[in-house]
């Protein structure tokens, strides 16, 4: 029999990026472990993002930050494997940074466009409500897509898996933000189609443009 060679990129910086994460939880845990678990179980949970409206606390806070950052991290671990499986082979960490780049850039705008656009389309007073929990649902995604992308990683490399869980956890986020905002969104369905389209669709295609070119 014909010996065949076993090629396997290096994966460091991935477990590395891994590490990162875990120990932002650590610190969440440290500095604020009942608002992460908060996080962790909103979407079985009712009323934590009303509340914590309701609180009207800034959104520049330093717990808020390092979600963010953990979240961008973990979205763009997951943009990184679909691109590759999908697009061939990567140029690892370099690839990973650049992606991670447009998704933080990304959402940057996505926020000073949000507040924008929904002034223009007159639902500023929901404004920052719907932007908390819109937000937060997608920290409590990414906060479930980790032990997914450890799985896939080191155990189950499926990508099939990996895209199934993930559309399942976008539909629950989805579902629950139309659910908690099932009065405005049936009144100005049209100009939330036009919103979704313009500010969540949109995305998607440039970082596919922007990171496999």
């Amino acid at each position: 029999m014909q010996a065949i060679e076993l090629i396997k990129s290096d994966d460091t910086w991935c477990t590395l990026v891994i590490l990162f994460v875990i120990a932002m939880l650590a610190i969440l845990k440290l500095i604020n472990a009942n608002e992460l678990h908060n996080y962790t179980t909103a979407f079985f949970t009712v009323g934590f993002f009303k509340k914590k409206n309701t609180e009207n606390s800034p959104i520049l806070t330093y717990s808020n930050m390092v979600f963010f950052v953990l979240g961008v991290t973990t979205l763009s671990l997951f943009c990184y494997e679909i691109l590759e499986h999908f697009n061939g082979p990567l140029q690892g960490f370099i690839s990973f940074f650049k992606i991670s780049l447009a998704i933080l850039i990304i959402y940057v705008l996505k926020y000073f466009v949000d507040i924008c656009l929904m002034k223009i389309l007159g639902i500023q007073e929901y404004l920052d409500y719907f932007s908390r929990l819109k937000y937060g649902y997608l920290v409590t995604l990414a906060l479930w897509m980790l032990p997914a992308l450890i799985v896939y990683q080191y155990t189950y490399s499926n990508i099939t898996f990996l895209l199934v869980y993930f559309g399942l956890l976008l539909g629950c986020r989805t579902f629950l933000i139309f659910i908690n905002n099932k009065r405005l969104l049936i009144s100005k369905l049209f100009y939330f189609i036009l919103y979704f389209c313009t500010l969540e669709i949109a995305p998607l295609l440039l970082l596919y443009k922007t990171t496999t070119t």
